[in-house]
């Protein structure tokens, strides 16, 4: 409902209630508004509640009910453009037998969706990746502000997660691993250059960097546990957005009179006009993408949702056949970059009595990679390959869990989860006596399976214990792990806790280490890596949190993994470790004999939204090492050593509630990753870049400096709203130095910076 009486716009507030244990329906909530009381409702028996008319603006939303804990949901930004759904997951209250009465209290919004999950996880909302300077809706740059986690790469979304490689992140969408979402990927790689999912598809959704609850396995780093919203049910709506990155559509609403929704959201975009700008970048970018959330109707045999995301991103350079233009010697060459990831997906939810839920989640995923380069020669008229290579995989997913609630101080939650893995690779390279060699030539499937169990047990009101275990077989090799997890938290007075936590965590290999081939004396293709156990690693976490009046908190925590049966170079001599690698193919035979440690502390003090100001300080200090059969310890690639993230934004109202002027900054510095030296005589006589892999990651770079801005202005009118923002990255234009190579054009070493200053200019509106 839009009233435009007086100039005062209201809005509809929605949405369900469920219990955030088995997903079921709770009916009878009373749902409130703080900003008028009047402005009331009740759950049906479907946990779906409607208030119209409430005026826009900041509001709470806070849900009781008599065997629930209270929970209130601060800071909604209610819109005249559209509806807002508020679906909230209320906690069941624990009878405490010795005083014969219910323990009362309030769920913390700091609290993680998943109920399992207690040390190093938290919830990231869809607004703060549309808040966050620079973040450009986009979870993984978002994710760059919270401590422990520093971008790998200016161009790349790419994440590092307390010294690990980048490899070590999982994606999860829906309950199920899916490919990292991002357009530009490089092979099997976590991240790329932007995301390929859109904001207005996402929802409330979990982040966790280590020690993860025992349903999360093959993942060493991180984990992004990702929430499909659904459709608005009973109203058509519309957002447009357009601006330098390109057009942004989205539509949702009802899918028929017997309920069910539809949300569907296509971005296309070529990058030229940030270009025209002075920003250059890698030849023609393209990209286009489409997700889609689809909820049907309820019936006797569940409720049944189908969603998916597809991206195409190309990017094309060719040379100019003019040698006086020809700068480096990556100016000789016409390139394609094409990288076409995707994923479709089915989820059904089944109610078995009470306090039973079961639900199941089939997908199937495709990465599909393809690169080539040509060479000029002088006389502008031959060209010769220096590299052809198509490389994807696939998979299809099936898990399946069950969710028990034993009483109410026990949850029980299990699952297997099926996985079937194809791949075909063709990888065709010019080796150093220009020889156009094929490394890969290749097609195959595998299986690999994962099973788990976990409780979560609350011992009165103060200590909450979670105990599982994760399983993982690989069929190719019959390599299998089996991984205990357990984890506490307890809370004191004065909203105060400290947590504990401990878990064995594994990973598959790479598909370009499994699946590399290499020629052996007899001249036969072998595959050196296919016999190779699982990454491993210990983690230990131990926690202090404590929160003050005005949504204030601060949060210490320290950690220590030692990973173990890394794999390592088969030569004694050899210093290679997969502990370095983000990506990318591995022919030289490996062995798991290696292991590495990463450690460190961090702070992170946090205001959330309250009164129109937020901020959020990071800070962290950490060391990663490896060894592998030298026995000596090394930085590892990725070992930063410090880092700090400023993070803050205010809103201004004007007019009342009508206008919303914010002003958002960021600001990030750590110290810089480390580099293998150049090999200058050997690069000169091969005539390409040439490590001196004797001395590995010896070299660190300078610290890293860069700040976001973002300002945006929002309009509410009487049916729409709109908003016009501004994101500028790297807005003193600092130059980081990302590395050095050896460039052949000239035989000189040369410095290769990262991203100057990007404007990012866009205006979207809501309907």
């Amino acid at each position: 409902m839009i009233s435009a009486f007086g100039q005062q716009f209201t809005q509809t507030i929605k949405g369900n209630v469920t219990d955030k244990n088995l997903l079921n329906p709770i009916e009878g909530v009373r749902i409130t508004i703080d900003i008028d009381s009047s402005k009331q409702a009740i759950t049906d028996k479907n946990g779906y509640y409607e208030i119209p008319g409430v005026s826009v603006g900041r509001l709470k939303v806070t849900a009781t009910h008599k065997d629930y804990l209270e929970i209130s949901v601060p800071n909604m930004l209610l819109t005249s453009g559209k509806e807002l759904v508020v679906n909230i997951q209320m906690e069941e209250q624990q009878v405490n037998v010795m005083k014969g009465g219910a323990v009362r209290g309030k769920v913390s919004k700091l609290k993680p969706i998943n109920d399992m999950a207690t040390v190093s996880a938290r919830t990231f909302s869809v607004e703060e990746t549309q808040k966050f300077a620079a973040a450009v809706n986009d979870p993984a740059r978002m994710a760059q502000s919270f401590a422990g986690v520093i971008g790998a790469d200016d161009g790349n979304n790419s994440i590092v997660i307390r010294g690990n490689s980048p490899a070590g992140m999982l994606w999860r969408m829906e309950g199920i691993d899916i490919p990292g979402p991002n357009h530009f990927s490089s092979f099997n790689a976590s991240g790329g250059g932007i995301s390929i999912l859109s904001a207005q598809l996402l929802t409330n959704s979990d982040f966790m960097t280590g020690a993860f609850a025992a349903e999360y396995g093959n993942a060493l780093s991180g984990v992004f546990d990702l929430k499909l919203r659904k459709g608005n049910n009973k109203k058509k709506e519309y957002t447009f957005q357009a601006g330098l990155l390109g057009l942004d559509i989205a539509t949702e609403g009802p899918l028929s009179r017997k309920g069910g929704s539809y949300l569907i959201n296509y971005r296309y975009s070529t990058l030229g006009m940030l270009k025209k700008l002075g920003v250059e970048l890698f030849g023609n970018t393209n990209f286009q993408d489409l997700s889609f959330n689809v909820a049907l109707p309820k019936t006797k045999a569940g409720q049944f949702t189908v969603f998916g995301f597809g991206g195409i991103s190309t990017q094309i350079n060719s040379a100019k056949k003019d040698s006086s233009q020809w700068k480096t010697q990556l100016d000789r060459y016409n390139t394609f970059y094409g990288s076409n990831t995707g994923a479709v997906g089915a989820t059904h939810l089944l109610q078995i009595g009470k306090r039973t839920t079961m639900k199941h989640v089939l997908l199937y995923s495709s990465n599909v990679i393809t690169d080539r380069g040509e060479y000029y020669e002088s006389d502008y008229v031959h060209t010769y390959t220096h590299w052809r290579n198509s490389i994807g995989t696939s998979k299809i997913a099936l898990h399946s869990s069950i969710n028990h609630k034993i009483g109410k101080a026990m949850h029980l939650r299990a699952g297997l989860i099926a996985n079937r893995w194809f791949y075909k690779t063709t990888q065709r390279q010019l080796d150093t006596t220009e020889t156009l060699r094929t490394y890969l030539d290749n097609e195959g499937k595998t299986s690999y399976l994962q099973g788990y169990g976990q409780v979560k047990i609350k011992t009165g009101k103060k200590l909450t214990v979670f105990a599982g275990l994760h399983s993982m077989f690989l069929a190719m090799n019959s390599k299998y792990t089996v991984e205990p997890r357990v984890s506490a938290r307890y809370d004191l007075k004065n909203n105060q806790a400290v947590t504990l936590g401990y878990g064995l965590h594994s990973q598959l290999q790479l598909p370009g280490v499994y699946f590399a081939q290499a020629t052996n004396a007899q001249g036969e293709k072998t595959y050196p890596n296919k016999h190779l156990d699982f990454n491993k690693a210990h983690h230990l976490v131990a926690g202090y949190e404590i929160s003050f009046k005005g949504s204030t908190r601060l949060k210490f925590e320290t950690y220590f993994q030692h990973l173990y049966d890394i794999p390592v170079g088969l030569s004694q001599n050899s210093t290679f470790s997969v502990v370095n690698l983000d990506f990318g193919i591995v022919s030289e035979p490996l062995v798991n004999k290696g292991i590495g440690q990463n450690y460190g502390v961090e702070l992170t003090m946090e205001r959330f939204l309250n009164k129109g100001f937020y901020y959020l300080v990071s800070a962290s200090l950490n060391n990663s090492r490896y060894q592998t059969h030298t026995k000596t310890w090394y930085n590892t690639r990725f070992n930063a050593g410090h880092a700090l993230t400023v993070t803050a934004g205010k809103e201004i109202k004007l007019r009342g509630d009508k206008k919303l002027l914010g002003f958002n900054f960021k600001t990030l510095w750590y110290g810089g990753f480390r580099q293998t030296p150049v090999d200058v005589e050997r690069s000169i006589q091969y005539k390409q870049t040439i490590t001196d892999d004797t001395r590995p990651f010896t070299i660190q770079l300078p610290d890293y400096f860069r700040t976001d801005i973002r300002v945006s202005y929002r309009i509410n009118h009487a049916r729409y709203n709109s908003i016009w923002s501004l994101d500028i990255q790297n807005a003193s234009n600092h130059k980081n130095i990302g590395g050095t190579y050896y460039d052949a054009e000239d035989g000189k070493m040369k410095t290769w910076y990262q991203t100057p200053l990007i404007p990012i200019l866009s205006y979207k509106i809501e309907f």
